[in-house]
């Protein structure tokens, strides 16, 4: 296993947590869907870039990985032990009632 696999699989098990920071519980599926593979997108290129391989096929193969590593802890590791949903929930905003003055 190269380096870059190696970096790629460490970055998709961290990738739902970072993509809960921006999660909201209240969206729908296809925007919650979106929003993470935009995000294994962004991490795998980056992931791609900072490896120095920024090629077309490592971008796609870092991509790729990140992906299914983010996909495969989120359903398995983060969502079961709740971790997931308590960031996302932590960092949603709450419906507070606007302020008024008197």
């Amino acid at each position: 296993m190269d380096d870059l696999t190696m970096w790629s699989l460490i970055v998709g098990t961290l990738a739902p947590l970072v993509i809960a920071l921006v999660q909201q519980p209240k969206w729908s599926t296809r925007t919650r869907t979106v929003v993470g593979f935009v995000g294994a997108l962004i991490l795998g290129t980056g992931t791609a870039f900072f490896q120095g391989d920024f090629t077309g096929r490592n971008i796609t193969s870092s991509v790729l990985i990140v992906l299914v590593a983010s996909l495969s802890t989120y359903k398995h590791l983060w969502t079961p032990a709740g971790v997931a949903p308590a960031v996302e929930g932590a960092t949603s905003p709450t419906d507070r009632p606007a302020l008024t003055e008197a």
